[in-house]
């Protein structure tokens, strides 16, 4: 199930058949009818299918949206057609005066090897965040919700992984830059993903259509945006269009709380990762939009941030969004993540998956994430009333200006210098810390760092117990590197946008 108009009123429910069956029906009731189903249920018939072509097998693809429901009800329900009948479920509209709800998400829910679509771990995880949480509205996948898109081996066992959950609780999924790879390692548009979920479309570009989307529920505005730029590669114009949407959408809402959600973080936790291009990109609209919270997937770690704007780190919440982390509820793990400065909180679930419960309650948003075992590992609480954040603390200004690289504080001793209105960094320690390679003599040092190289002037007059110094601006022209000063914190950061 997922919605993809008012789930007060209407419930969308797509399956799967043969390409024998050309059309179905649902058939439905309130849940009250349910003893004296046949005589009580109401039939929708769907008027064609569509034809769906994998790698393992051809099917046909049915969806029905029924409309004209009572909110606050709950209906059972079955899909099939002449007396071929699937098992009976049951699903609930939104209430029309909601006053707080709870509802799932999962971080990437990945296999974790190409050749083994192995979902036994996500099975676990989403079906023990169900159990623990039953009144659950919905449910959210952040992205890579298998690790070959364009492989049905993959999304079979997906299927059977959220079996007895899917069919109860909407799924409001988002585009990872898994479900964009095809069985021979491309990259390109995650067809599988959009020929599967029916989601929102209203308003929404033709070249986007079921890759993003938003939704209410309660006094929440979702806005869910497909952050493959890498892997899709549109072109100036369709992004733009993209952009365009994502504003337009998020300025017209009038709901308290504003969600966005889409895959890879600005805000990453990998060592050397960054995305600087979808950061810029983003955050402008993000800020001038008074996004409360952005929930990320991709880098399979629980965190979350201060308040930032403008890629400074706020006090309040009303200030800035706060980006937060969903981890993993599948396999894949990664043993090279790092807290960074930006970080308020920080967990690695490498021990076991994990999933997070979010409620939203008047004018608190509490969010809990918990291990695959139901054992409780954090909660984040953003609050309206008080505009606090807790246990949010923003960190207090540095003393000395630190040199930071990809997110990375590194040691007191590695200090960075201004002069004449120019930076200036120790050549050593940033090619030290980023594993590459230097050769000098007395007046040239030649740096090798992540594919780049160029030659660099030592600047001796602003040598500092020895050290070696080169200047920013020449690490930006030769080797690509952004460099920021955030006065805020009296910090230097250093960034270039990687392949992620």
């Amino acid at each position: 199930m997922t919605w993809t108009d008012d789930p007060h009123t209407t419930q969308t429910i797509t399956w799967r058949t043969d390409i024998t069956v050309m059309s179905g029906s649902v058939q439905y009731a309130d849940i009250v009818d349910s003893a004296n189903f046949a005589a009580k249920e109401i039939e929708i018939k769907e008027d064609s299918s569509v034809n769906f072509k994998t790698n393992i097998g051809t099917w046909n693809i049915h969806t029905i949206t029924i409309k004209g429901l009572k909110p606050c009800k709950t209906y059972c329900y079955r899909v099939g057609y002449d007396n071929n009948w699937s098992d009976k479920s049951t699903f609930n509209t939104e209430s029309s005066e909601i006053k707080s709800f709870r509802f799932l998400i999962f971080g990437d829910s990945q296999s974790g090897s190409v050749m083994d679509a192995n979902y036994t771990a996500f099975a676990t995880t989403i079906h023990n965040a169900y159990k623990a949480n039953p009144t659950s509205k919905f449910f959210i996948n952040m992205g890579d919700l298998v690790e070959v898109g364009g492989d049905y081996k993959h999304w079979n066992s997906w299927f059977d992984a959220t079996k007895d959950i899917i069919n109860k609780i909407p799924i409001m999924p988002v585009v990872g830059n898994h479900e964009t790879y095809t069985i021979t390692g491309e990259e390109g548009n995650p067809v599988n993903f959009i020929r599967q979920f029916n989601l929102p479309r209203q308003n929404v570009p033709d070249e986007y259509k079921g890759q993003i989307y938003s939704y209410d529920y309660g006094n929440v505005h979702f806005a869910v945006w497909d952050s493959q730029i890498e892997e899709e590669k549109p072109n100036d114009s369709t992004l733009r269009k993209e952009l365009d949407w994502l504003q337009r959408d998020l300025k017209t809402t009038d709901k308290m709380w504003k969600v966005m959600l889409f895959h890879k973080t600005p805000y990453y936790n990998k060592i050397t990762r960054s995305n600087d291009v979808l950061k810029n990109l983003l955050q402008p609209i993000i800020d001038s939009s008074h996004v409360d919270l952005v929930i990320n997937g991709h880098d399979h770690v629980i965190s979350w941030t201060f308040p930032i704007k403008d890629d400074k780190f706020m006090e309040k919440p009303s200030q800035g969004a706060i980006y937060y982390i969903a981890g993993r509820s599948g396999n894949k793990r990664y043993d090279d993540l790092e807290s960074k400065v930006w970080n308020a909180n920080f967990y690695i679930p490498f021990d076991e998956p994990n999933y997070v419960v979010a409620e939203a309650n008047g004018t608190q948003f509490k969010l809990t994430a918990y291990k695959q075992d139901m054992t409780p590992i954090d909660t984040l609480i953003i609050d309206k009333l008080t505009d606090k954040v807790f246990p949010v603390k923003v960190p207090a200004k540095f003393n000395n200006t630190r040199l930071v690289i990809y997110g990375n504080i590194l040691a007191d001793t590695v200090k960075p210098i201004n002069k004449d209105n120019a930076w200036y960094i120790p050549a050593q320690a940033f090619v030290d810390y980023l594993h590459g390679k230097s050769s000098k003599n007395d007046k040239i040092i030649k740096i090798s760092i992540e594919k780049s190289s160029g030659e660099f002037t030592i600047m001796h007059y602003l040598q500092n117990m020895k050290t070696d110094m080169i200047s920013a601006e020449e690490i930006r022209v030769k080797l690509g590197f952004k460099c920021v000063f955030d006065k805020s914190m009296n910090m230097l950061l250093l960034s270039k946008d990687r392949k992620t």
